[in-house]
C-alpha cells in the first residue's frame, strides 16, 4: 500500500524539517503551492506541522522517499478529510528542482490514491492547481482526476492575477482504472 516502485510514503524523520525549510525557498516550488501569503517555515514549523498531523483525523501528512536509499524528495497529505461526505483535498511537493519531473509525483499519487479510497473509504479526492502548472496537471490526468472546474482571478501570482482549477476523481472512477 505504501510502496512503489522508486518512491514510498513513509513517517516523518527527525532531519526532515531542517532539510523542508532549507529547500523552502525555490521559487518554482513553494509560490505555485501557496495560494496566499508565503511564510517562512523554520524547521520547527515543518515539525510541528507533521506532528499535529498524527493526531489528527481532519488530516494525514507522509513524507515521500526514495526506495534505494530512503532519501527524502518530497511529502503528500490529504486535507480536510470529511468522514460524513467521504472527501479531502490532495497536496503534494517536490522541493529539489532535481526530484521533479522524475516519474516520483505520479508513482505518489498511485500510492496516496490507493490509501485514500482502500483505507480511509473516500468517495472523491479534490485538489487545486494553477493552469500553468503543467507537468503537474499532466500527472493529475494520467491519474485520473478530471477537471470541474475555475476560480476566475483568484490569485495575484508574479504581477498577474491568474485562475485556480479544481480537480477531483472519484472513488468508483479509480477503481475502474486499476
Amino acid at each position: 500500500m505504501f510502496i512503489g516502485k522508486n518512491v514510498k510514503l513513509s513517517h516523518y524523520h527527525e532531519d526532515d524539517a531542517k532539510k523542508l525549510a532549507e529547500w523552502q525557498w525555490d521559487d518554482d516550488f513553494i509560490n505555485p503551492l501557496c495560494n496566499d501569503m508565503i511564510h517562512p517555515y523554520t524547521p520547527e514549523n515543518w515539525e510541528k506541522l507533521f506532528r499535529e498531523a498524527a493526531d489528527s483525523y481532519e488530516r494525514v501528512e507522509f513524507t515521500v522517499r526514495k526506495i534505494d536509499d530512503n532519501r527524502l524528495i518530497g511529502f503528500v497529505d490529504l486535507l480536510d478529510i470529511s468522514i460524513r461526505n467521504h472527501s479531502c483535498e490532495l497536496g503534494i511537493g517536490f522541493p529539489r528542482k532535481e526530484d521533479r519531473s522524475q516519474g516520483y509525483g505520479s508513482e505518489t499519487l498511485d500510492l496516496i490514491l490507493d490509501y485514500g479510497f482502500n483505507n480511509l473509504n473516500m468517495h472523491k479526492i479534490k485538489l487545486s492547481v494553477y493552469p500553468f502548472n503543467i507537468g503537474a496537471i499532466k500527472a493529475y490526468t494520467r491519474a485520473g482526476f478530471n477537471k470541474e472546474g475555475s476560480s476566475k482571478d483568484e490569485v495575484f501570482y508574479k504581477g498577474q492575477w491568474v485562475d485556480i482549477d479544481h480537480y477531483a476523481i472519484f472513488q468508483n472512477d479509480w477503481y475502474a482504472r486499476q
